[in-house]
């Protein structure tokens, strides 16, 4: 028979498993990099913070200077202990230099110091590999630090541990040290700056979880599963209309989000379009509507523009128009649609306002939307609504019934739960949502110093 072979077999790692790992890695690190980047104001505010700390530590710390000064402790030479036993006679002395007695006769010759305060001050141990003993004193003053240091190694033969097994010859006095020992300027630096990248990527996560916001349009396409139809930048004037201006800044940005919204219902045409915002905040209700509208008209639509938004004051002025009859007068049959109608900030466009909305039943809209929607269609071919934020009323999710939904998301305002749960609760009901809008990036430097050429 043959002897047996054991043969051990070391456990090979798949290369899609270490692939995937190392993707992972790289996303986790890509994704740090970019919260970091976010949070960059709150990064490099902590990093301010720990470095103005250690600094003025460094300032206000004691300054501390250490001295040493060495004994050597030589075996007779009519003696033979083992060399083990050489060891422990050997760290037995240096603990002598650190005991009570020796303390005391040390405190007696020294101004300032008591026993207990040298017992913090002085350590002895014995050289590696050597028959030397070291003394270090750490005292706010070099002098003393000295002084101490010699003072130990004078009375240690008097304090003899060994029985005589040891001859005793200093072999290196303590010098007064020019620099101090303590603080560590380079240790303590390198200690914040560790501190200060611990707490700076503590600080931003929790910033970012706290009061992060939705500025992207990957971001927001990915958080609220929509197709994101426009970005469009801060609007330079909230009041204007700059889609009718070919020099503004805006005019592309909406002219696209017009095109978009085109094709995005090319093979389901709607006459209805909702326009909605994720956040009661908005600080531009209205604008993208009006300035929509206006896009629209360009291209030969007639448009009417409905407010039907209670929840807020605040509009476009187009939109806005106190004391006048409008929706609700005319849902309750107070006034004609003819009467309520007044004209828009462009050709081809119409308004109809709010109305009295706080003397009208809020079941109205529900009940006669669709009435008054059927009554638009001789005399216009797109409606567009502005209607209360879809987190604060449920009016644009009533009126989207009937067609379709926007969803507008003003840049740097809306934490991203709040997006989610606004587009959660959309798809949740089967309302057909368009698309959204990013509103208010800020625009790229670039396409200002290109503005400003122009």
């Amino acid at each position: 028979m043959s002897p047996t072979t054991s043969t051990t077999r070391t456990p090979v790692v798949p290369a899609e498993q270490g692939a995937t790992t190392s993707t992972a890695v790289r996303g986790g690190l890509r994704t740090l990099g970019a919260l970091l980047w976010r949070r960059r104001w709150t990064v490099v505010l902590v990093f301010a913070l720990v470095a103005n700390a250690v600094a003025a530590g460094l300032v206000l710390a004691d300054r501390e200077y250490t001295a040493s000064a060495r004994i050597a402790a030589t075996p007779q030479q009519d003696l033979a202990p083992s060399p083990a036993s050489y060891d422990d006679l050997l760290g037995t002395v240096a603990d002598v230099a650190e005991s009570r007695p020796v303390l005391d006769q040390v405190a007696a010759q020294v101004d300032g110091r008591t026993a207990d305060q040298l017992r913090d001050e002085v350590e002895a141990e014995v050289v590696p590999g050597t028959v030397i003993i070291q003394v270090s004193v750490s005292d706010t003053d070099a002098e003393r630090a000295a002084e101490v240091a010699n003072l130990i190694v004078a009375l240690l033969p008097g304090h003899d541990a060994s029985n005589g097994t040891f001859d005793y010859s200093v072999t290196e006095q303590a010098v007064v040290p020019d620099e101090f020992s303590s603080p560590n300027i380079p240790v303590t630096v390198l200690a914040g700056l560790v501190l200060a990248a611990l707490l700076a990527i503590g600080a931003a996560v929790l910033s970012d979880r706290l009061f992060r916001t939705v500025t992207e349009p990957e971001e927001m396409g990915e958080i609220s599963d929509t197709t994101v139809l426009g970005v469009i930048p801060k609007p330079s004037d909230w009041e204007g209309v700059p889609a009718i201006d070919v020099w503004a800044e805006e005019f592309q940005a909406i002219r696209a989000l017009r095109i978009a919204i085109e094709f995005a219902s090319a093979e389901d045409p709607t006459r209805l379009l909702v326009v909605t915002s994720a956040s009661g905040s908005d600080p531009w209700a209205g604008w993208t509507e009006i300035n929509l509208a206006a896009a629209l008209a360009e291209v030969g639509h007639r448009v009417l523009v409905i407010n039907t938004d209670r929840e807020r004051g605040n509009v476009h002025p187009a939109l806005d128009a106190p004391g006048e009859q409008g929706l609700y007068d005319v849902l309750g049959g107070e006034c004609s649609l003819e009467d309520a109608v007044r004209e828009g900030p462009a050709e081809l466009i119409s308004v109809l306002p709010l109305g009295e909305a706080h003397l009208a039943a809020p079941s109205l809209l529900e009940m006669r939307f669709r009435g008054l929607l059927d009554d638009t269609e001789d005399d216009y071919d797109v409606v567009i609504v502005h209607a209360a934020p879809v987190a604060t009323s449920e009016d644009a999710r009533i009126m989207a019934i009937h067609g379709a939904l926007l969803m507008i998301v003003p840049s740097g305002t809306v934490h991203p739960r709040f997006v989610k749960r606004a587009a959660d609760h959309l798809h949740g009901i089967r309302l057909r949502v368009l698309g959204s809008v990013l509103l208010g990036v800020r625009p790229a430097r670039r396409s200002r110093r290109a503005a400003r050429m122009a």
